[in-house]
């Protein structure tokens, strides 16, 4: 991992998903990347031209300043972490995802909510929605959280091949910290198997040979719901993050069969690092 995307909007949770970033980026051995976007109230293109051009100006120099003191108290507490700072204008999302592609960030950090009257944001769908868009993973940080170095992190798997991707990449990050992996299974409207319970076992054994990491085991669990079923792994398992896999879907499929991963990521009470996987070719129907 090299570089880490960090989205502000100078809010106290933003700086709780900054504090993550920056220890993730130490223990990794990664750069970070701070960046905030100014949204003009109106079209630069209207009658008021002149005026939100003397406004962009002004709130653009201002984030800078801010960004600018962020970097110093950075690079001063970690001199290890190389940290640059970015404004862009326009739509919040466009922007972090345009910004993460163009730099080609490994990883964007950003807090579930944020409660800054500056930018008017609100974190919470910005994030799922950074979830949905962007290509490489996002660690969604709840907020008033503080940081707590990962110990055992659970990976919600349904045993596709495309979750062996994400977990090559969970087995990276879980090194730079020494964290435990489990993978978990939730069996929806049955009891779990013994042959279900082989399956997710088989499962762990081959990202252990696969990544030569050991820490890493796995577990099974039935509930009528998939969420119901993910709480239940998160208390049973004693994890302190999970990791979950999404995939780009279709209009009619955001209708019909709303990702989990994006409902996930507005209550979620620990941190929630999602990874896109490729389109389901297989047909699981299963989105995590």
């Amino acid at each position: 991992m090299k570089l880490i995307l960090v989205p502000t909007d100078f809010s106290e949770n933003a700086t709780h998903a900054l504090e993550y970033a920056v220890e993730t980026a130490n223990a990794l051995g990664a750069g970070v990347l701070v960046m905030s976007v100014y949204n003009p109230p109106v079209s630069v293109q209207s009658a008021l031209q002149t005026v939100v051009a003397e406004d962009t100006a002004r709130a653009t120099k201002l984030y800078r300043e801010k960004l600018k003191a962020i970097a110093e108290t950075v690079n001063a507490e970690f001199p290890a972490v190389a940290c640059t700072v970015h404004v862009s204008i326009g739509d919040v999302v466009r922007e972090i995802v345009s910004l993460a592609r163009d730099r080609k960030a490994d990883m964007i950090v950003m807090g579930t909510q944020g409660a800054s009257k500056m930018v008017n944001v609100l974190f919470g769908s910005n994030t799922a929605s950074v979830i949905e868009k962007a290509d490489c993973p996002v660690l969604c940080i709840p907020q008033g959280l503080d940081y707590s170095a990962p110990k055992r992190i659970l990976f919600a798997t349904n045993f596709s091949y495309s979750d062996i991707e994400g977990s090559k990449k969970l087995v990276a990050i879980a090194k730079g910290f020494n964290a435990e992996i489990v993978f978990g299974h939730v069996v929806v409207g049955a009891e779990e198997t013994d042959e279900e319970k082989a399956i997710v076992d088989k499962f762990a054994k081959e990202i252990q040979l696969l990544t030569g990491y050991e820490k890493i085991s796995g577990k099974v669990i039935s509930d009528a719901h998939v969420n119901a079923g993910l709480d239940a792994l998160i208390d049973q398992s004693e994890v302190d993050m999970i990791a979950l896999a999404t995939r780009k879907r279709n209009l009619f499929e955001k209708i019909y069969n709303p990702s989990i991963t994006k409902k996930f990521s507005y209550y979620t009470n620990i941190p929630l690092l999602a990874f896109h996987t490729p389109k389901d070719e297989e047909k699981t129907g299963r989105d995590f």
